[in-house]
Formats: structure tokens, sequence, C-alpha cells
């Protein structure tokens, strides 16, 4: 056995430090005298020592060896050696799709793709249109990225993941299904693969409560009744809908069907860092991490339980780990820019939500992040050009409505304008409660105190929350009704007693009620005004500070 073939048993037995110690021994030998070693032989050496670079993380050596064994093939392709071998060559293509994967760990993208374009388009196979895909859809070459990801299902027609990419860059969902059930022989089932890609053409299009009923019935069947690929689906659509309840219902489901399951489970983070539910978010966190140290999501977990539990550093620190994994996680992005928020960084948030924005433009929780930043940095403008891009790339819904009328509702003289808004969100989900607040502010700020009474006892008809209590005992104090006030202000604590309005304005009735309430009653301008743009941001819970704007979570 000559040595060529103890590098090749050793790559075969997956002994990579082995074949680097005994490729680079022979290659050194052959560099000195290229009679040892032929070319042919010299080129597979090349081809296993890059390999082996590759597998033990030296991306920026395995690439420089895989380009070197690229010239030698060049120069066989040319004729200029003549001496056989009875190795077997890897392809050139290969090779070059091996250096593109190098390019991609170094994260030098556009090297990657100018390495997979150097190839002939007739010698492309399935892998290589995909990564070709995969990084013109990153780069925004929407067009090159159609064309590739065509390529991809006329070779693989069950390339699902190819056809959700033509969805997503917006080609109609009958043209894909055509181009995915036309590699099918007659007769076969699909119906539940036309489901299926009908929900992701449905979400693609922001048509979510659609994509919602097609999903749904989908985990309605009996045969994919539990499907984690199934129930993930309806999940982010449910997420994207502004249904976090149902999304995390939903998401829950899905790892309680598959706890090795990594797949949105850093929206499930997201949700429930939202919610407050930290013991869940720790318990998810931990079983993540145990699942794998070597991807995103476990990483994005524990930032958001830091962030929970307000080590808002910790959560940077985790956030930017993530990113280290994958700098294009949208969950990571957002993390780090809500964490940074948390440590009122706002300027240091803002190029996250740009880049998420970016990378996935649907998505409101990074409008909402922007908009948020240029209201704490006072640039009202910037603020309301951002609400405004998220109203059209979104489209009419509540939660855009009321974006965009709570950004109105910064300055005085937009303020019926705003109202208009939030009416109309009010309309399409009378109960929405961030429209409902920001209501509230602005009738505090208009002091129409008989309005805000009406709206509040209205909203506490159907839903019960510790801050509709605190705004109903503020306007019924301002009327005068003590006693009622007083009630509401004790509902609100009950079920929050960390809430410092509530108490304060148990206090100030309670030190007053000899007194004539109007007359040393503060809330009036204080608690109006008690910043510029309306937010307390000197309050160590930036949260409370957006929610009285715009939701913020």
């Amino acid at each position: 056995m000559e040595f060529c073939d103890h590098v090749k048993l050793l790559h075969s037995s997956e002994l990579y430090d082995d074949v680097k110690i005994l490729a680079s021994l022979l290659l050194c030998m052959s560099d000195h005298n290229s009679d040892l070693v032929s070319l042919p032989a010299k080129y597979q050496l090349l081809v296993y020592y890059g390999d082996a670079l590759y597998h033990t993380q030296e991306y920026k050596k395995a690439e420089v060896n895989y380009n070197r064994a690229i010239h030698i093939k060049k120069a066989i392709n040319k004729g200029k050696s003549k001496t056989a071998t009875n190795m077997e060559l890897v392809s050139d293509v290969e090779v070059r799709y091996r250096i593109h994967l190098c390019h991609c760990r170094l994260k030098q993208y556009r090297e990657a793709i100018a390495v997979l374009e150097g190839i002939n388009s007739k010698q492309r196979n399935a892998k290589v249109n995909m990564a070709l895909a995969k990084q013109y859809h990153k780069m925004g070459m929407d067009r090159a990225a159609i064309t590739a990801y065509k390529e991809v299902t006329r070779e693989c027609p069950l390339a699902l993941e190819a056809a959700f990419g033509l969805l997503l860059l917006g080609v109609k969902g009958a043209e894909v299904a055509a181009l995915v059930l036309h590699g099918l022989p007659p007769g076969s089932n699909t119906d539940w693969l036309s489901s299926v890609i009908r929900g992701h053409a449905f979400t693609a299009g922001k048509d979510y409560t659609s994509a919602i009923a097609t999903f749904k019935r989908l985990d309605s069947k009996p045969l994919l009744q539990d499907s984690s690929e199934v129930l993930c689906n309806l999940g982010e659509a449910y997420f994207l809908n502004g249904d976090y309840g149902q999304a995390e219902n939903t998401l829950q489901r899905a790892h309680m069907q598959d706890p090795l399951l990594l797949k949105n489970m850093a929206t499930l983070a997201f949700i429930y860092a939202r919610e407050r539910k930290t013991k869940p978010l720790e318990s998810l966190a931990t079983e993540l991490m145990s699942v794998t140290d070597l991807a995103a999501q476990p990483w994005v977990a524990m930032g958001y339980y830091c962030r929970a539990t307000r080590k808002a550093n910790k959560a940077v620190y985790f956030a930017q780990k993530a990113c280290s994994l994958n700098d294009r996680c949208i969950e990571a992005l957002l993390l780090k820019g809500q964490a940074l928020i948390d440590l009122k960084k706002f300027y240091d948030a803002l190029p996250h939500y740009r880049e998420v924005l970016r990378l996935t433009p649907h998505l409101y929780e990074a409008h909402k992040g922007l908009v948020f930043c240029y209201l704490a940095t006072h640039r009202t403008r910037e603020a309301v050009q951002a609400a405004s891009a998220a109203y059209k790339q979104l489209g009419t819904s509540a939660r855009t409505l009321t974006m965009y009328g709570c950004v109105l509702g910064k300055e005085p003289l937009s303020l019926e304008r705003a109202k208009t808004f939030l009416e109309k969100a009010l309309k399409l989900d009378p109960m929405y409660l961030d429209a409902v607040y920001i209501m509230i502010e602005i009738l505090t700020q208009q002091q129409q105190w008989d309005k805000g009474v009406e709206l509040l006892r209205n909203q506490l008809h159907h839903q019960s929350t510790c801050r509709l209590h605190q705004m109903l005992g503020d306007f019924l104090s301002h009327r005068g009704e003590k006693q009622e006030a007083m009630d509401q202000y004790s509902i609100a604590l009950s079920l929050d007693s960390t809430n410092a309005r509530a108490r304060e304005g148990l206090k100030r009735i309670e030190k007053n009620s000899d007194g004539g309430l109007e007359s040393t009653y503060e809330l009036e301008v204080e608690d109006v005004e008690g910043s510029e743009n309306g937010m307390d941001l000197d309050n160590s819970d930036v949260e409370s500070a957006w929610s009285d704007i715009s939701g913020y979570s």
C-alpha cells in the first residue's frame, strides 16, 4: 500500500489529525521532489488535507489548500500530467463547493458567492444551486435567488426549502406547487403536500389568518397530528399575526412532541420573556443548552432568561454569542437590540433592528424596536417615517395602526390624528390593550376624563388587567369619585403589588381625603409630562416606559 493510500484510509476513517500530519509531510516532500507524487495524487492529497483542516476548524488554511488543489486540477485538465493514478479523484466542482463552505465559516459571503459562480452553470448540481440561492437570498439578490431555487426544484422537486424560499421571494403559490408536484408519479396522494405549500404561501403573503387555518387543518389530520414541523409552522403564523398566547401554546406542543427540537424555540423564549414567565423560560434554556451549545437558539434562550431577570449585560453577551454562531440569526439580533434598550444604549440598538428589517422586513417586533429607539432619542420625524414604513410593509392591522397612532401622539398638534388611528385599531380588535393604553394617555393629556372612564369601564367588562384598573382609578380621581378610585387602585395592587402608580394614587387619596382633591392632586401635569415625548426613560423598567407609548416588551 502506497503512502497516498494510507492517507485515503485515514481520511475514510475520519482520523483527521492523522491526515493532517501525514499529508503535510508527503506534500512537503512532493514540493521538493515532484517525481515522488504524481499530479493527480498530489491533487487528491491536497483535497484530503483540506478536508482534515476543515473538520478541525482551520477554515482559512483549508481554503488555501483547496485552492492549491484547484490549480493542480487545471494543470491536469490541460494534459500536462501523463502519470496515471489509481486514486479516485474528487471533482473540482465539489472542491469549489468546499471552498465556499470555508468562506461561509469565515463569514466571507461575497467570496463564497464568487467561488460558486465560478462553476460552469451546466456543472452546477442541486447542492451548489441551493448554496447559491441561499447566499443570493441573504444578500437581497432576489432575481438570481429565484433562478437558483428553481434549478434546485428541477433536479429535486421535493426540495421544500427551495420551494419555501421561492414563496418568500414572491413567486406565486400555484407556480411553486407546480414545480414541486410535477416530479411525483401520477396518482400520488399529494393533498397534504399541497396544503403545506399553500400554508407557506399564505405566510409569505402575510395572510396569517389563512395560514393559521391551513396549518390547523393539517394538524387535525390523523397522520400529521402533533407533527413538530406543522406545529412550528402554525406557531410561527400565530406569532407573526401577533397572537402570542396561541403561538406559545402551539410551540409548547411542538417542544413536548420533540424535546430535542431547535426550530422556533428562540421564538418561544421571546414569548416567555415577554410574558415574564421566568420559570418555563429557565427550563427551556437549560433543555436547549443540553441539546447543543453549537447552535444559536440555546444562547438566545439563555439571553432572554437573563433579560427577564434584569441582567441586561449578560443578555447582550449571550446575544453576541448567538450572533457569533449565526450572524444572521433574527432572534439573536432582536434580543441584542432589546437588551441594549434595557441598558438605554438606544443608538447601539438601532443598527441591530435595521439589520433584522433588512433580513426580514415583515417582522413587526423589529419595526416596533426601531420606532422606540427613534422616540427614545427624540428623533420624532424618523419615528414617524419608520412607523409609516411599517404600516405600508405590514398592512393594516391593530398593531400597525396603534404604532402609527402612538408616534403621532408624541406631537401635540397631531393628537386628533393619533386618536383616529387608535380608534381604527380598536375597531379591528376591540380588546387590543396597547391601543387602549395609548388612547388613555392621549385622553389624559386632553383631560377628557369622562371619555376615558367610559373606555376603561367598557374594557373591564371584557378583560381585567392591573393597568386598566390603575388607569380607571386615575380618571375617577380626577372626577372626584374618591371611593371608587380607591377601590380601583386596590384591585390593581391585588393584581400586581409592584404597581407604583396605583400605590401612589391610593396614598394621595388617603392623604387628601379631608381636603380638596383637585387642588393637591399632582397627576395632571407631572405624570402626563414627566419626561420629554411622554416617556419616563429614567425609570429602570424601560419596558414599562415603552408600554406607555407603544406596548414595547
